[in-house]
């Protein structure tokens, strides 16, 4: 790499891998060029920004940035390199999020960590959905815990138990309703819980 990175946020799309900061870089970001074998400089927002996690919207060739000082919204457009402020006041934004079907759906939590519930964003529209629960779950998924999409209008929050050493997630489906709203319904009361191998249980999980 060009500059030296401890824990970046990664993405991959049209076959480059996108670094983004990292603790002790001198570099916002970089981009690698798998077929080049060749880094390159990634061109810096208009703004400096801390990030949280960077989403992959790749129907419009772009990836979302999330700042965490002051909640606005960035597109970084990776086929013509260039950033573009999406909203300037977004909402929180976890470690977390994902697209289905033009919403960006982000896990929101309370101030002491426990799970709330979900924050769906019209990406077309350029406004918040509101989003109601018909079942929901006892468990409540940690802090840590990553938005999975599955399709079909399935989602999985899913995280590492490092007690017990299993996987843990909860499967929930996801709908638009008649109002414009979104429904969600989780599939199961309690979390789903797969063990893994004795051989990667000493092995950091992110």
């Amino acid at each position: 790499m060009l500059f030296p990175r401890a824990f970046p946020l990664v993405l991959a799309a049209e076959g480059k891998i996108y670094v983004f900061e990292g603790m002790g870089s001198e570099s916002f970001g970089e981009v690698y060029d798998i077929s080049g074998d060749i880094w390159e400089p990634l061109s810096p927002p208009p703004k400096a920004i801390d990030l949280c996690v960077p989403v992959l919207d790749s129907s419009r060739s772009r990836i979302l940035v999330h700042c965490n000082a002051n909640d606005t919204l960035y597109a970084y457009y990776y086929d013509r390199k260039s950033w573009i402020c999406l909203e300037q006041k977004f909402c929180y934004w976890s470690d977390s999020a994902t697209i289905v079907d033009d919403v960006l759906y982000t896990v929101i939590y309370n101030y002491s960590g426990k799970f709330r519930s979900l924050e769906a964003y019209n990406l077309l529209d350029k406004k918040h959905l509101p989003v109601k629960w018909s079942s929901e779950f006892s468990v409540n998924p940690p802090p840590n815990g990553t938005l999975y999409r599955l399709g079909n209008g399935k989602l999985i929050l899913g995280w590492v138990n490092l007690f017990h050493e299993h996987f843990e997630y909860i499967r929930f489906n996801i709908w638009c309703n008649e109002q414009g709203g979104i429904h969600a319904a989780a599939e199961h009361q309690f979390a789903t819980t797969v063990s893994y191998r004795e051989d990667i249980s000493s092995i950091w999980l992110f």
